[in-house]
């Protein structure tokens, strides 16, 4: 800056005696002002700031209250989730609570929460200096200080802890909270990646889409979240579609799915919202992401789910949680058919959905669930559509391949007699790329014995052994 003045001062120099007085003053009080304008010096440039507002959804992290005695326990959680709402240089609101008893120092066993539930929280705002007041469920009360970012997103300082009780000691440590993003009309898509249930769907990944409705908060702990979820491109048995209700506080979604007349058939979350590159993310990061109970996969009792799993879902329609491989549909179901009748063909497609990348140590194996060979496999999936007949293959990026199943029940039902949807397999599609597994259940029906057959448990000769195995 002062090389800037100096060339500006030799080169405005009089080429005759100056004037005395103000007359010489005046372009040096000009350069000044021109250099500081040119610097960012003008006091004014504050002004031009955007107004700073507490106001929304916070997701709060907090530092361990240490115990001095490593004999006694320490805490850690406080301050979770919840809503403030700035009116002037005041805020309120509410954010839910919970303090973690951590066992006494070389214990083991599982720390035991305690204080959970909604605390009430004031406060006050200066510029960008933020002071709040919390006092959890039971004893302990938390004074906060802190400073808010000039884009308003994230709060940063230090706490002071009163003694809790038997939950919570005194004590100081840092804490930040983090600004949430409103769900208002947000489109999501993802996946449901089955772990098991009665359904027998276990290593199913389900594509899904949808949308999600944050309405209104006036200062509780948490704000309602309607929308629906799409299962109807991705083969989900369940059901194709469905719509949700639930609530957001802080970073945590919960879900209940509604069926008829608003009755609960199943749950999502808790769900976490988290940054990802591509934007932000739904995602179970603990325990089970979905439950399903009723309808189309049966019912159930909370105990026993007819399917349950992980869950992925990328807010604002980004393909954060894509699934690595798709197989559509998800179950075979075959009408009934007479013992050794013509066979029958069902087809699963595999599809690499990713543009660039390979997914390689893919096999197939269909198992089935009784001793003779009612179903049988073929496919397209080898090299050049030949037949894989067990062997590894690979499916290069946006490839489709076909898995054709065959049913020609050679039997009556278990225990006799015929049925509907009463003998079974398993196609399995195993990826050691990916570390899963797979599992299309398939079932036929029987609708009575061959003529032919002396013993309708047993496959009617080696002739028609060979027939059918081919």
């Amino acid at each position: 800056m002062w090389t800037m003045i100096k060339w500006i001062m030799i080169k405005s120099r009089p080429t005759r005696p100056a004037p005395s007085g103000w007359a010489v003053q005046l372009p040096l009080v000009l350069v000044l002002a021109m250099a500081m304008a040119a610097c960012g010096g003008s006091s004014s440039s504050s002004s031009s700031q955007v107004p700073l507002t507490l106001s929304g959804n916070w997701q709060f992290t907090m530092s361990q209250q240490l115990n001095s005695d490593p004999t006694k326990p320490s805490f850690s959680g406080g301050l979770q989730g919840g809503f403030l709402i700035q009116n002037g240089n005041s805020a309120s609101g509410q954010v839910n609570f919970v303090t973690m008893t951590q066992p006494p120092f070389g214990s083991g066993g599982t720390p035991t929460p305690c204080n959970n539930g909604v605390a009430p929280v004031s406060g006050t705002f200066s510029g960008q200096t933020v002071t709040l007041t919390a006092k959890s469920v039971g004893a302990q009360t938390y004074t906060l200080t802190g400073t808010l970012s000039y884009d308003g997103a994230t709060i940063t300082g230090s706490y002071t802890s009163t003694d809790g009780a038997g939950c919570g000691i005194a004590a100081t440590g840092t804490w930040s909270a983090s600004l949430i993003p409103v769900l208002t009309s947000s489109s999501i898509q993802g996946t449901f990646h089955s772990t098991g249930g009665t359904a027998g769907l276990t290593e199913q990944i389900f594509l899904v889409s949808g949308q999600l409705f944050q309405g209104p908060n006036n200062g509780g702990s948490s704000a309602a979240l309607t929308g629906n979820l799409n299962f109807g491109s991705s083969g989900y048995p369940c059901f194709s579609g469905v719509t949700v209700a639930g609530q957001i506080s802080g970073n945590t979604v919960s879900l209940q799915i509604q069926g008829p007349n608003s009755t609960t058939v199943g749950q999502v979350g808790p769900l976490t919202l988290i940054s990802a590159g591509s934007g932000p993310v739904l995602q179970s990061l603990t325990g089970t992401g979905y439950a399903v109970f009723a309808p189309g996969c049966g019912g159930g009792t909370l105990q026993a789910p007819a399917d349950s799993g992980s869950v992925c879902l990328a807010v604002t329609g980004t393909n954060a949680c894509q699934s690595p491989l798709s197989v559509n549909p998800a179950g075979l179901g075959f009408p009934p058919a007479s013992v050794d009748s013509s066979k029958t063909s069902l087809s699963v497609t595999l599809l690499n959905p990713s543009s660039s990348a390979v997914i390689s140590g893919l096999t197939i194996t269909l198992t089935n669930n009784s001793g003779q060979t009612n179903f049988t496999e073929s496919d397209n999936c080898g090299p050049g559509g030949t037949p894989t007949k067990g062997e590894m293959f690979t499916l290069q990026p946006s490839q489709i391949c076909s898995i054709s199943v065959g049913y020609s029940p050679q039997q009556l039902c278990p225990g006799g007699g015929s049925g509907a949807q009463c003998l079974g397999a398993t196609l399995s599609i195993a990826s050691s790329a990916l570390q899963t597994v797979f599992a299309v259940p398939i079932t036929g029906g029987v609708s009575g014995a061959s003529a032919t057959s002396s013993d309708p448990g047993l496959l009617v000769n080696s002739q028609e052994f060979e027939k059918h195995a081919e």
